[in-house]
Formats: structure tokens, sequence, C-alpha cells
């Protein structure tokens, strides 16, 4: 049979339905984009997986839990009236720290001084690593002293333009280079070539902050799934999981959306859709694009991790339970989280815990030639040799590849921003890729999307 053929029964062969409202994508920015419409409009949220959530996810065992997708759970806004609205817990990160492993001696990073005189490395390395975070600093605190005033906007433009390797201006070392490289990695999951100053100085900027400044730095109690499952439930019947999206099509006045579930086609009509999937899933399913959304949705990029979700079963206190990061040098992965640390405050301490190591990057590119076996035997020879209280106390591991977590952008690419902000017809497109990447960004976005296609769908 023909591929025309085949579609031509296809279509014959679909089930017809309507409603005002199309989700594609069920992650956080289009849990939220349907849960604030599903009030006052006939809304459907479509999702291809198994299990609602997308990027956010989230293993329990025992008294712990950990992320293995997106991290952390920090910023303001529509993600923490959700996470008000169901009683979520969160366990601040407020009083935690991060540490530093290189060479084999691990130091705290809240006192730079102090971490820069115990670091093993050169005298003229520590150096540029001092005028590096200072420079970072500036840049971030320039660029987030008021994100709306001319001058500010007109800086972050010209970082835009910039690659990142123009922050490393004068560094000549190879140690403080490996150390920003890792840097990408741990936080956007690229390589520093790969991405514009903005996003590298945001997110290292970040996390030089003490994390009592950075605004509801927290890990929510069962993890950050605990909120994208609360905002699942209260959709019901209108989540949709195993709908695998193969067109959305458009005019004026209406959409269609084809998908299919496991009993066959379905061919959905609805005034309007909120497009809430990953870019490059957008680019699949939305034909006749303009040329400038298509380049748009192209020039969006995103990081790429390979993650170990490890439980552990030491017993008494730790040296690293009030660290939440451990940068580490030399080593397969380039960082270690610790989704234990909001528990290490007040009371006896539990036996176990939580960690996430994680690499990002051409790290991941090369881990991802490895096996689960392989990357799981080679993570925890190496957070041994880091944290060696741990020999012999390793309980469980949960290998993750995530091929899309952060997006980026190359230099002089970030306009994809201002266009996908823009409605296409009855289109509105929903994510993180539309703020600072993070998830209150794409609950932000989620609602504003929601927003939009009510007030135009009236």
């Amino acid at each position: 049979m023909t591929d025309s053929r085949s579609s031509e029964l296809t279509a014959a062969t679909a089930r017809e339905q309507q409603c005002d409202v199309v989700v594609v994508g069920a992650g956080i920015a289009g849990l939220v984009a349907g849960v604030t419409l599903a009030p006052s409009e006939d809304v459907v949220v479509l999702e291809s997986a198994s299990r609602p959530g997308g990027r956010v996810e989230s293993v329990c065992r025992g008294d712990y839990w950990l992320n293995i997708g997106a991290q952390f759970t920090e910023g303001t806004g529509v993600l923490f009236d959700v996470i008000d609205k169901y009683g979520i817990q969160l366990g601040s990160l407020a009083d935690a720290k991060v540490a530093l492993y290189r060479e084999g001696r691990t130091v705290r990073a809240d006192n730079p001084a102090w971490m820069l005189l115990r670091t093993r490395m050169s005298l003229r390395a520590k150096v540029e690593l001092a005028m590096l975070g200072l420079r970072i600093q500036r840049v971030y605190n320039r660029f987030m002293a008021n994100k709306n005033a001319e001058d500010a906007q007109a800086y972050r433009a010209f970082l835009d333009s910039q690659p990142a390797s123009w922050l490393m201006r004068g560094v000549k070392t190879d140690e403080v280079r490996e150390i920003f490289s890792d840097w990408a990695g741990q936080w956007i999951g690229c390589d520093p070539e790969e991405t514009a100053a903005t996003q590298l100085a945001f997110s290292i900027g970040t996390q030089l902050m003490k994390a009592s400044e950075v605004p509801n730095f927290a890990l929510p109690v069962g993890g950050n799934q605990a909120f994208t499952d609360a905002l699942a439930d209260e959709l019901g019947t209108r989540l949709r999981l195993g709908a695998h999206v193969r067109s959305v099509t458009w005019n004026d006045d209406y959409a269609t959306v084809r998908y299919t579930d496991a009993t066959g086609p379905v061919t959905l009509t609805a005034r309007r859709v909120v497009i809430a999937v990953p870019t490059d899933s957008a680019l699949q399913i939305l034909t006749d694009l303009p040329a400038e959304y298509r380049a748009a949705l192209g020039d969006t990029n995103y990081g790429r991790y390979i993650l170990a979700g490890i439980f552990t079963k030491e017993e008494g206190p730790q040296r690293w339970d009030d660290y939440y990061a451990i940068a580490t040098q030399g080593m397969s992965f380039q960082a270690i989280f610790n989704h234990s640390a909001p528990q290490r405050t007040g009371g006896p301490r539990k036996p176990g815990g939580a960690l996430v190591c994680l690499a990002g990057g051409s790290r991941a590119d090369d881990l991802n030639k490895l096996t689960d076996e392989q990357i799981e035997a080679l993570f925890v020879s190496d957070l041994v040799k880091v944290l060696p209280e741990l020999k012999d106390k390793i309980e469980h591991v949960v290998v993750k590849r995530q091929p899309r977590v952060v997006p980026y952008w190359a230099p002089g690419k970030r306009d994809a921003q201002r266009t996908l902000g823009r409605s296409l017809g009855p289109i509105t497109f929903a994510g993180d890729f539309l703020g600072d990447p993070s998830l209150a960004a794409a609950a932000d976005a989620g609602q504003r999307g929601a927003d939009a296609t009510r007030g135009a769908s009236a």
C-alpha cells in the first residue's frame, strides 16, 4: 500500500472530535495552561508519553527522593502559586552551600577567598579564576539590577550577541578553562562555544550567589514531580496520555490536530491550540510554518545530560550534609547534587540519602555511547573517589539520559524568543524557551499562553 493511500484510509477512519482549546504537551507549561483554561474552556491536553510532567521527573525511595529531570525549584510567579494551591511543602536550600572538588580535595565555595586559598591549582590559575568570578558577578548584577530598564535591555542585547568565550577574556590556563567548561555542562548542558554569553553569565551568576539570596530556592518534598502530578490530577480526563500528535494545521478561524492513541487515529478541531512541547518536536508537527517561525524554532537548542540518581545507606552526620551541590573536576560527571540537603536541618539525621551525579554537553555525548550499566559503574566509582565515606553504601542507582533539558541560544539567535512569543493565527507557544529557562519560567509561559488563548477564543 502506498503512503498516500495509507494516509487517505487513516483520514477516512479517524474519529472526529471538537473542543475549544487543545494544549499539545503536558510538561509544566502545558499543565499550567490546561488547568488555567479548564474553568472556562472545553480544553484537552495531549501528551505522547505515558506519564505527565515532561522534563520534570522524580523518583522516590523510602524517606528520600531525587529529581532525574529538572533539578531545582527557584524564582517567583505562577509556579509558586501552584505549589501553595496544592499545599506542596518546600524543602528550603537557603542555608545550603556549594563546594568544589579538585585533585582529591573538597573545598567549600561559600567563601571565595578561602576556596581559592585551599584549592589545588597554580597561582596564575587562582588569579584568573578570581578575575573570572568577579567578571561574571558584575555582568550578572548589571543586567539583573533592573531587567526592564533601557540600559539593562541594551546590555543584554550586547551579551546575546557575544559568545560565552567573551567572559573568558584574559584566561590562559587550562585549569580555569576546564572549570568554565564544566560550569557550562553542569548548568546548561552544553559547551561554552555553543551558547551566548548571556545565559552562561546568568546561570553561573545565580550559582555564585548565596543560596539564601536566590528567591524560593528549594526542593519540593517528594521531588519536582509533586506539582506536575497535582496539576495532572486536577485536569483529570481532560489530560490524554499516549496521544501522539502527528500534525497541526490551521487557518484564520480554527486549527486541526491529528493524533493517534491506543484506539486509533483522531481528528480534533479547536478554535485555538497551545503548543507546549520542545521546539524540535514543534517543528515536526507544525506544517506550513512561516519562515520566521521555522527559523525561531530551529534556533532554539537544548542542553543534554546524563544523570545517575543514587540512593545511599550511610548512617550518622556526613561532611556533605549541608552542601546542595559539589562541582567536580576530573570526574566522569561535572556535579553532584544533594537532594537530601533540605532534610538535614533540625532533628536527628535519618540514615541514607539521595544524590544526583550529572554530566552535560560533550561529556554527556561521550557517555551516551556507553550502556546504562557502564555509566552506573563509572559514576559510582567516581562518586566514591569524591566521597569515600560512601564505599559499600550505595543502595540503588537510576540512570537517566536527558537529550534536552535547558534551552539555550547561539550568539545572535535569542530573537527566537520574541518571535515565538507572538501568536500565529490560532496557534500560541508556551514553554521555558520564552524566558530565562527554569521551571518558574515554564509555568509563567503556560499561564501567559492560556491567557492569550482564552482572550482570543472568547
